[in-house]
Order: structure tokens, then sequence, then C-alpha cells
């Protein structure tokens, strides 16, 4: 159940915005589908309008910096987006949602989704910055795998969200305009299952003009789906229409609004290369030929609106050379790593063999150094995550985000005998701590352990192992006592590597990828396609030369 505290506040926030950053379309035209006719326009109210233009803004995260900003279309301009007073740079949050009309006022909300699973209602402040007090917050939201707020599907001029389970099972949230009495959304309502097919879930707003909100989705091999809105509660999607094959030339598929003013919403889709192209609607449900529409899109790590599960809490990697300095490389959207930058002093890492690279322990985007030593396992702030001295002696310690599914990052430990064990992250605390070890597996034969993050794309964090030169994906299954399913082999022929690493995305697309480095010091990224078994990765790609370290984490 989800749990839901409202709060007053009197000040209101002219909220979220987005991005002033030119983008554009691929031209994998999508083919045309047999959808209803176009209706009279009906322009759908922009819903991250927060200069009050008339069009929607743009929010995004810098890959390099991990700072939330937003791009004001009345101006041209972009500044950083201040979330509260406990997220001055927008690293907490997971996801933002416009939700315009949920608290029964005038004046533009915002929706943040946190990796704890806690849903928070923020009012306007300034266009970039929300109130530092909270309207609402609701607990619980970890459950979902991905939430989107396409807009008003229920047709009563107010937001409405989706949310969607990792099993596929899809909920509405009905918007209810006010806050008190239960919270500004109704009773969830079960709308559809098997929408765990799509890796990308777009709310679109209005494609087709009839003022009610619609739906996009597309299938790890490319295939795009129309949803169009009905404005019911209860049934609020005709039977999807295929737009077209090709998508997965797309890293991120991405709601936009209306780009050039006919009342209707339209998409923007990025490459892997970081350009952007812009499809228009024609209001059937297809769109026009794509248009550029801008680049630098390689330099973002996540856009309001994009249709891909958010990917959060680790972005690079962490190496120490034979003298002991210690360097973190950071990646970017487009499968390359920026500039290295020393971590420390020269030397400061000589003996420090205990320290590894994982997901964020302090909810955040940024990963965790974590120490072993006899006093127990530490973060690099200084913070002690557990007394348990049993992490010195663990072959592997790993925390890949929540693998329980109560909302905590976890802390994965293996023993020399093959032994698995789950630290569980303890609730409302940050920086995270973790509680006494609880033994989920044994007979693990690996020789090298991998805290991927999630590479099957279902928003669950995975493990990848290395055994007898033999890859295995152990998919995540979001439950406290068997947390990762029998293991399923990716492929043969992985001895040759000295390193196997988890930077997360390092292409854009939400799913986390994998680096392999061969002991002449090459790197190569594999990036994970969504899909299972041997397909589990793409074709390597060389990323890097010269990688001369002693650790790679």
């Amino acid at each position: 159940m989800l749990h839901t505290y409202p709060r007053r506040r009197t000040r209101r926030l002219a909220a979220c915005a987005a991005l002033a950053l030119g983008v554009g379309l691929l031209s994998v035209g999508p083919t045309s589908p047999t959808a209803d006719a176009a209706t009279v326009a009906t322009p759908a109210k922009p819903r991250f309008d927060r200069d009050g233009d008339g069009r929607s803004d743009r929010v995004y995260r810098s890959a390099a910096t991990g700072e939330l900003r937003i791009s004001l279309s009345k101006t041209g301009t972009s500044a950083p987006f201040a979330i509260g007073a406990d997220d001055l740079d927008g690293t907490i949050a997971t996801e933002v949602l416009p939700a315009d009309n949920l608290w029964g006022t005038d004046a533009p909300e915002l929706l943040t989704l946190r990796s704890d699973g806690t849903l928070r209602l923020h009012a306007t402040k300034s266009p970039t910055a929300t109130d530092a007090g909270l309207v609402w917050q609701g607990n619980g939201w970890h459950i979902y795998n991905k939430v989107l707020a396409p807009g008003d599907l229920t047709k009563d001029g107010r937001q409405d969200l989706l949310a969607r389970t990792p099993s596929g099972t899809l909920y509405l949230y009905a918007g209810r305009g006010t806050v008190y009495n239960g919270g500004p959304f109704a009773t969830r309502v079960k709308v559809g299952e098997g929408w765990q097919a799509y890796d990308q879930l777009v709310g679109t707003n209005d494609l087709n003009g009839d003022a009610i909100a619609d739906v996009v989705a597309r299938t790890p091999k490319g295939d795009l789906y129309y949803y169009q809105g009905t404005g019911s509660a209860t049934v609020p999607f005709k039977t999807r229409v295929r737009i077209g094959g090709g998508w997965n030339a797309y890293t991120q598929i991405i709601g936009a609004d209306d780009l050039n003013g006919d009342g209707r919403a339209d998409l923007l889709a990025r490459t892997h290369s970081g350009v952007f192209y812009r499809y228009l609607s024609t209001g059937n449900g297809t769109f026009g030929a794509r248009t550029y529409y801008g680049g630098g899109g390689q330099n973002l790590s996540y856009y309001l609106g994009q249709g891909g599960v958010p990917a959060y809490g680790k972005h690079g990697l962490f190496v120490v050379d034979r003298a002991g300095t210690a360097f973190e490389y950071g990646t970017l959207s487009d499968g390359t790593f920026t500039a290295r930058k020393q971590k420390g002093a020269a030397g400061e890492y000589a003996y420090r063999w205990g320290t590894s690279s994982v997901h964020a322990m302090n909810m955040n985007d940024r990963a965790t150094l974590l120490t072993a030593n006899n006093a127990g396992l530490w973060g690099d702030e200084g913070y002690q995550v557990s007394s348990n001295p049993a992490f010195r002696d663990y072959a592997a310690r790993i925390s890949i985000g929540d693998v329980t599914g109560d909302g905590p990052t976890d802390v994965i430990g293996l023993d020399s005998w093959g032994t698995l064990f789950l630290h569980p992250g303890v609730k409302y605390e940050t920086p995270t701590r973790v509680g006494a070890a609880v033994k989920i597996a044994t007979g693990w034969k690996t020789d090298l352990l991998v805290g991927t993050g999630d590479v099957t794309g279902d928003g669950r964090p995975d493990l990848v192992s290395r055994y007898d030169g033999r890859l295995y994906v152990h998919p995540g299954t979001g439950s406290a006592t068997t947390p990762f399913a029998p293991r399923v082999l990716i492929g043969a022929g992985w001895a040759g590597y000295a390193y196997l690493a988890a930077p997360g995305d390092m292409n854009g697309d939400g799913r986390a990828d994998l680096v392999a480095v061969t002991e002449g010091g090459d790197v190569y990224r594999y990036p994970a396609t969504g899909l299972s078994g041997t397909a589990t990765f793409g074709p390597r790609v060389k990323v890097a030369t010269g990688w001369k370290y002693d650790h790679i984490s």
C-alpha cells in the first residue's frame, strides 16, 4: 500500500522546466498505421510551462556533473534547477514529472520520484526552483519500474499518472485536484498487463487534438506503438496501433509536447551519437519525416519526458594505478568516457585494496566508494555503513541498488567458499547503513562477480558473473529471500579479460552496460540490449587503450 502525507504550504512554485538545447530526429521513419482520423485540434495545455509563455520548457541532467538544469523557452537560457531544500543540485530525484492542477491551484506544480520510492509534490517558487517545503509526500512507489505523467487521461483537466510494475502490470492514478483526504491521486486502477514488453513508455500529452493524453511505447527490437487515449479512467486506451519499426536506432524517445504550434504533441528522439531529431504529429497517430533538431545529447544522462527507465546511482569507473594513485572516469551518453580526474592525493590508495566503487548509497546520483577494514565497511565521506568485520574477508563486496524491493540500497557479499550474503539497507537512513548478513545462496562458482545494475531493463538490479571463461547474468527478482533468479548463460570466450567492471549506463538507453579490459589495457564496451541469453549484450566496441591499472570498479 502507498502511504500519503499532505503538507500545507502557501508559497507556490513556478517550477520545473526544460532544456534550451536543440534536438532532432532520425531517419528511421515510422511506417503508416491504420489509426483513427485526426480530429480538429484542441490544443492541450503544455505540461511543463514554467515561464508562462505557453510552451513546455526542458529539464535535463548533465552527464558530466550530475547537475539538474532547466532551459526556459521564453528566454532561451538555462540555469540550475533546485528542488526543495535538500536537493539543490537535483541529484536526488530519479524522475521529474509535470504535475499541473494536482493541488487545486492555477500555479504549476512538480512531482519528483526518489530512489527509495518516495513521490513528492512541490509548489512553485520561481521558474528555476521549487518551494523549500513539500505539498505532499507518498511512499511505496519503488514497486514500480516506470512512472510517467502523460497528461490528462480522464478528461477532467487534471494531470494523471501511469505506473508499471516490473512484471508488466499497468496502473492509472487519476488526479483529484486536492492533496487533502487521501492525497492528490485517486485509488489506483489496474488498466493493463503485458507492458513489460516495452523498454520505452512515453507519455506524450495529446497527439491527435482530442484533448486527451496519449502514449507511445517501444519494444527492445524497435517497434513503436500508439495508444490513443479514450478519456476513461478504467479503459484509458484504444487498441494499440503499430507506428513502425527501426526506433531502436534511438537511445531515448521523448514526449516533448507541441513543438510547432499546431495544437498537437510531438516527439523528440536521440541517437546513440547524441543527435536529436523532431517528429511532428500528423494528428492520427503517425508522424511526419524526421527533421534535425540539434546535438549535444551525449552530454545528458536524463531528459524530462524520456521513455526509458532512468539509469541512476553510478556513472563511471574508479581506477587505481600501480603507484596507488586513484582516478575517476565519468561516462557520457554516447558510449565514451570523460577525461580521467585524479581522486585524492598521489599514492593515497596504495594500501587501500578493500576499496571499490559501487551504486550510490547516499540517495543521490553519484557512486559511493566503499572501503572494508577490521572495523567494518565505510563510505567515502567517512560514515560507517556497517560495523561487521566480515566485509574485510569477502571476495567481492557489491552494492547495486535496492535488491530486496523495499527501497533502501543493499550490499551483497561473496565469500571464498561461494556463499552469497545479503546485507539489507536500513530504511529511513541517509546515508544508507546495512543490517546483519542474511545467507541467500551457496555454491556460487565464480572467479569474478560484477554488480552491473539493471542489465535486463526491468528496473531491478542484476549481477553478472564469470566462471571458466563463461559469462552469466543473475536477474534480480525483488525478493528479500531469493533476490536473484537462476543464472542465465550469456556466452563463452570471456577468459581473456583481466577486468570486468560496471560503469552504469554508457549509451543513454537506461540499461546498465559492461566494460571489459584486456591484460594489454584495451577497453571494450558491451552495451546491454534489453534482450536475454546470448543477446544480453550487443557486439563489443573498443573505447580506450592503455589502461594499465591494478584496480578497476
